[in-house]
């Protein structure tokens, strides 16, 4: 059966989005790596070295609901494609950086470059399914950036241990400009793919009345209040990985990075499983779950006295956290349905200053207690927060895809 172009198209762009994608999980995720790196090469400790991952995640929750309002007035698919653009410049500004101010600032300009590319297209695949379909679909899309982590993890480190960190970053930022071409030569190709199609007698409301509207709803409400709580807990936390590893274990860089890689293989495991998931268990008790298996990896990371079992935690730490935050991003996309991009971006917001917020209270916190009770912290945050949540979310999920 001949394939509709429409639907060809959108496959297409889906495939470019996963390629955004994939270069945005390597950005996230390379400094990791070569944390203890940047603290020699500038001299300075691994606490003020964090402050580039801080700078990132700041850039990246700062940006958020504007160029999400862009994405629903001017295109979404149109807004990602300045976005790799721009991402591109900003990762080659970071390689050329000669100081830790220097490279703070790029990575402050690479995460407000590459804020909305996600939260645009997770709200772009959610204007073109109906919601039955989208938690699979996600998943798909999640992939290109749990790659994208796994490559920016190891090859962080393998660079680093043969070559220069700052190599990896000039690949990133040709993966952006591939992104970047394709999605302008598709938008030429298929004009359908651009925007959601505006129904009859539809009008878009206003940013903040629409946000406003959005945070009187309760169930709105849980699901921001949830993805702050994983990000200032689970996905803080793992920024440390690195440096634990090293002082710890005395791990090599490329190690360190191979080892990290384990948590984008968790994420890996579940959007395997995510069909059979989704026909067991309802979305609320997934993340649950998620967070309970997510608190279970952290215990690990604090308490294994030997190195081999680090990527047994780690794949649990990965599992967990994407089956709680896949969960909760398919809750998002509806969260906003007139305008899902700026909703999408609120969430987002919450998501990266959450992070940002965890990793610099966990850097205060290094130089008195070390990294090791910083996942112990976590895990206990996770666990209570699944307690919450089983108990508040079961009570509203039915408004999840209202």
């Amino acid at each position: 059966m001949k394939q509709d172009p429409t639907a060809r198209g959108r496959e297409r762009t889906i495939g470019l989005l996963m390629l955004g994608g994939f270069a945005t999980g390597s950005n996230i995720r390379l400094m990791d790596t070569v944390l203890p790196q940047i603290a020699s090469e500038f001299a300075v400790s691994i606490g003020l070295a964090a402050q580039i991952v801080t700078a990132y995640a700041l850039g990246y929750g700062l940006m958020q609901i504007g160029l999400g309002i862009a994405g629903d007035r001017f295109g979404k698919v149109r807004l990602v494609a300045v976005l790799c653009f721009a991402s591109a410049a900003a990762c080659l500004f970071a390689a050329a950086a000669q100081s830790l101010g220097q490279l703070t600032a790029a990575r402050l300009l690479c995460g407000a470059a590459t804020s909305a590319m996600i939260p645009v297209s997770l709200a772009w695949v959610g204007d073109m399914l109906p919601y039955e379909e989208r938690p699979v679909v996600l998943a798909r899309y999640a992939s290109g950036g749990i790659f994208g982590m796994i490559a920016g993890q190891v090859a962080g480190g393998v660079l680093t241990e043969y070559w220069d960190w700052r190599l990896g970053l000039v690949l990133v930022a040709l993966v952006y400009l591939t992104a970047a071409v394709g999605l302008v030569l598709e938008l030429r190709r298929n004009t359908l793919i651009s925007a959601r199609p505006m129904q009859a007698g539809e009008t878009r409301p206003s940013a903040p009345a629409a946000i406003l509207a959005m945070l009187r709803r309760p169930w709105s409400r849980i699901v921001l209040v949830s993805v702050f709580l994983e990000g200032v807990s689970i996905f803080a936390a793992i920024t440390f990985v690195g440096a634990e590893l090293h002082g710890r274990f005395d791990a090599g860089y490329a190690l360190i990075g191979c080892m990290l890689a384990f948590f984008a293989v968790g994420g890996m495991l579940f959007i395997l499983g995510i069909r059979r998931l989704l026909k067991r268990f309802v979305q609320v008790r997934l993340i649950v779950m998620g967070a309970v298996i997510s608190a279970t990896g952290l215990l690990g990371l604090a308490l294994t006295p030997v190195l081999w079992l680090v990527p047994v935690a780690m794949t649990l730490v990965g599992f967990g956290a994407y089956m709680l935050h896949n969960t909760l991003q398919s809750f998002a996309t509806q969260l906003l349905p007139e305008a899902r991009a700026t909703g999408f971006s609120v969430f987002a917001t919450l998501y990266f200053l959450s992070q940002s917020l965890g990793v610099a209270v966990a850097a205060l916190l290094i130089a008195n207690v070390g990294t090791g009770p910083i996942f112990v912290i976590a895990a206990l945050a996770a666990l209570l927060f699944a307690l919450w949540f089983g108990i508040r979310g079961s009570r509203l999920a039915p408004l999840a895809a209202a």
